[in-house]
């Protein structure tokens, strides 16, 4: 039996209004099955203020289960969340529970490599995205050659935001996340219709599942045990196909080193700034 008050499943990362209802869906398989499996009534349950900010909602000490980013697990993050594993997701530059980021410029543009995005513009949707930055500065840092490589490089608040500004001509390039493109072609193909892919960033851990560290060892067991449960549910299987969730892997912060390493090897090649 667990005590206290909880703070129901967020699944924040991947909430497109076009997704909107399969997100919920999936957020209320697994809040049920977690409340289940640790024996919390629903009067338990506390809801989130919808203006929650992200980082006040993955560090509420009653969290039971959200997903974050690998950039901010390693940074922020670190020591002051649990991990418990990610996501398998069904898109082009995803195996297991790895992903990528696709780097896209406007389909009728001239850029054929990386090299002829030199003196371009560049546009990421935050300082502490994984997929958006850090994949993206890790691939530009050996053709840099530790000097600015873009003419520009703006902040665009967020992956639609980026692909929207590529697409009408604002920016010239984005590095995206590889589930945010699928979803953009399956959901908003006009947009992705105006764009296409140049390259392919290195692979890392997809967006980890967390929770609160004032849960215990068992605890946190039995959270894990239950998101495997409901990530291959056939009841959850529309929801899932939607949101292009095909499974679950249970992985530990070793496994998200390469974010770090990604990050260290551009600092050794002078290029520790995406610029």
């Amino acid at each position: 039996m667990t005590h206290g008050k909880f703070r129901p499943v967020r699944l924040p990362m991947y909430d497109w209004p076009e997704v909107a209802d399969e997100t919920r869906d999936l957020e209320a398989a697994l809040t049920d099955e977690i409340c289940s499996a640790l024996a919390i009534a629903p009067s338990d349950l506390e809801p989130w203020d919808p203006e929650v900010g992200l980082y006040d909602l993955w560090n509420d000490p009653a969290l039971l289960l959200a997903q974050t980013c690998g950039y901010p697990l390693t940074h922020k993050l670190a020591g002051k969340v649990h991990l418990l594993g990610a996501p398998n997701y069904l898109a082009t530059g995803c195996t297991g529970a790895k992903y990528c980021s696709q780097i896209v410029v406007a389909k009728n543009g001239t850029f054929q490599s990386l090299a002829d995005l030199k003196g371009a513009r560049a546009v990421f949707n935050g300082p502490d995205s994984q997929s958006g930055m850090n994949a993206f500065r890790d691939t530009i840092a050996p053709t840099s050659d530790g000097c600015p490589f873009f003419a520009s490089v703006a902040e665009s608040g967020g992956h639609l935001a980026s692909m929207d500004a590529v697409a009408n001509g604002r920016t010239d390039v984005a590095a995206i996340d590889a589930v945010c493109w699928a979803l953009a072609e399956q959901e908003k193909p006009g947009l992705a219709n105006q764009l296409r892919v140049l390259a392919q960033t290195a692979q890392a851990p997809s967006l980890p599942f967390v929770t609160s560290t004032h849960l215990g060892t068992e605890t946190h067991a039995e959270i894990c045990a239950a998101v495997s449960r409901v990530l291959s549910n056939p009841q959850t299987e529309k929801s899932r196909k939607r949101l292009r969730i095909c499974g679950f892997s249970k992985l530990s912060l070793a496994d998200y080193q390469i974010i770090l390493d990604m990050e260290a090897d551009a600092r050794a090649r002078n290029y520790s700034v995406l610029a």
